[in-house]
């Protein structure tokens, strides 16, 4: 039979360790509880006082990430010429342990993995790949890329990926996460901060679709528009969705699509 390779972590943490020595040295005994409250005091203490270890800790992994400062990459850029950053992310956390205990589906599982993987490089200053997600967690990249498409159907913000945030490849995800947002009538700051955007990459975005809805009402063809605005036919065809959800009036059955 296969054995759950979660089973038995959660005897190895620190707080578990401090539960047994507070049971086999101090010969603390009565409730199991008041001895769970203790240990996560100690915890909590040693957090306060040690701050950095917070970063590595149980399950942590090291890993060499591509930094935050870099700007969308030029025509050529190779891959050693980006600035790196060093980060800690949580690949193993009680938070599996517990959650494999609940029978959560693998898909709802890795969703949340890959959430808390991306966030925890981006507080770091860095920006994880879909290859790098791939192989920390053992998934095709494929599957990657379901579970994170997954993610952006069911929760409201944009994971901050290397690609969304330089504004790689032929993705349009963030873009329409920006629109989305700012059609909702959310302001740009609260739009930059859910979706872990400049507020200048927000106001660019918004600008350009403004150009495209002005355009588009003029009934200019999409063609037209490309020169126009110098913006790839994808990113226009994406806005062109938007506007027709947004602003059907705008249309009539003359329009090209």
């Amino acid at each position: 039979m296969r054995q759950d390779p979660f089973a038995n972590l959660d005897k190895k943490t620190f707080r578990q360790a401090i539960i047994e020595l507070l049971e086999s040295e101090y010969k603390l005994l009565g409730s199991h509880k008041i001895l769970e409250l203790i240990a996560d005091d100690i915890v909590e203490l040693e957090y306060k006082y040690h701050p950095r270890k917070k970063t590595n800790q149980f399950g942590s992994l090291s890993w060499v990430a591509t930094s935050e400062q870099n700007s969308k990459p030029k025509l050529g850029q190779k891959r050693e010429e980006y600035k790196q950053e060093v980060v800690e992310l949580p690949y193993v956390t009680e938070e599996d342990i517990e959650l494999k205990r609940q029978n959560i589906s693998k898909t709802e599982h890795d969703m949340i993995r890959i959430a808390r993987l991306t966030k925890a490089a981006k507080k770091q200053g860095a920006m994880l790949t879909v290859e790098e997600l791939a192989a920390i967690m053992n998934r095709s990249t494929a599957t990657i890329s379901k579970r994170i498409g997954e993610y952006h159907n069911s929760h409201d913000d944009v994971l901050p990926l290397k690609g969304y945030i330089l504004d790689m490849g032929r993705g349009t995800t963030h873009k329409k996460a920006i629109i989305e947002l700012y059609e909702q009538k959310v302001q740009p700051p609260d739009i930059a901060k859910k979706t872990n955007h400049s507020l200048n990459a927000v106001d660019r975005y918004i600008k350009d679709y403004e150009r495209v809805k002005f355009l588009i009402r003029r009934g200019i063809s999409t063609t037209q528009i490309k020169h126009m605005t110098g913006r790839g036919a994808s990113v226009i065809k994406q806005y062109r969705k938007l506007i027709e959800k947004y602003h059907p009036e705008y249309f009539d059955s003359d329009n090209d699509k």
